[in-house]
């Protein structure tokens, strides 16, 4: 049987170490899954994905998801994606065609 790779570290994920597969798909080794901006271990019920954009299946604890739109509410942490350290980062701005 092909073991199915990590979402982040694209090595081969096997029963006994994997967390997934998620709604659209992917899957972790425990160890990798981890909030994308702090790196805080994650679980099925932790998690969170970017509901601004289907195309990012990183995976973000409740304090660092990027926000939803203006429509909704934004919550007191906001402020934390805006943070020098993180703004900017994302690597699927990096990898959107049409970036210098």
């Amino acid at each position: 049987v092909m073991k199915e790779p990590c979402f982040r570290c694209k090595r081969p994920t096997y029963f006994n170490d994997k967390v997934g597969p998620l709604k659209d798909g992917s899957l972790f080794h425990k160890g990798c899954f981890k909030c994308w901006i702090c790196g805080t271990r994650l679980s099925l019920k932790t998690y969170h994905n970017n509901r601004n954009d289907t195309q990012d299946l990183e995976v973000y604890c409740a304090g660092h998801v990027p926000t939803p739109g203006p429509h909704d509410p934004i919550p007191h942490r906001s402020n934390l994606l805006f943070s020098p350290k993180t703004k900017g980062e994302y690597p699927h701005n990096l990898m959107r065609p049409g970036n210098p």
